[in-house]
């Protein structure tokens, strides 16, 4: 097993800053909303090529922007829900330490706005 991949472009509503400036309703749903689209991606990169759940997992977050990367705890937070769509859909088993030995992030400048996105991939670690 190598690694499965997806990419997400985030609504910029659901980092640190954005969630502490909306209502608690809005970002209830911005995150209800990430979570499924997770959960749907994780399906169909499960129905593409072999998977088997592993115990322990290492994940990468590359962000690719144009213009400012967000810090790194903005980075975390965007990406917390599609990690959750990730365990609903049993790519992973859990994100917590137990399962999640490393979580790595980095971010990549890329030429044009268009080219914005996150990619997180998931490899098996073994121990």
């Amino acid at each position: 097993m190598d690694g499965l991949t997806i990419e997400i472009i985030p609504d910029g509503r659901l980092s640190k800053n954005g969630l502490r400036r909306s209502n608690w309703r809005t970002s209830q749903a911005l995150v209800k909303q990430a979570r499924e689209d997770a959960y749907v991606l994780g399906l169909i990169e499960l129905q593409e090529g072999v998977w088997e759940t592993p115990d322990r997992v290492e994940i990468d977050i590359v962000q690719y922007y144009a213009r400012r990367p967000l810090d790194f705890d903005g980075l975390a937070c965007v990406c917390a829900p599609t990690i959750d769509g990730l365990v609903d859909c049993q790519i992973l088993s859990d994100d917590d330490p137990s399962h999640v030995a490393r979580y790595n992030m980095r971010h990549e400048k890329v030429g044009t706005i268009a080219e914005n996105r996150i990619a997180i991939t998931v490899r098996p670690v073994s121990e």
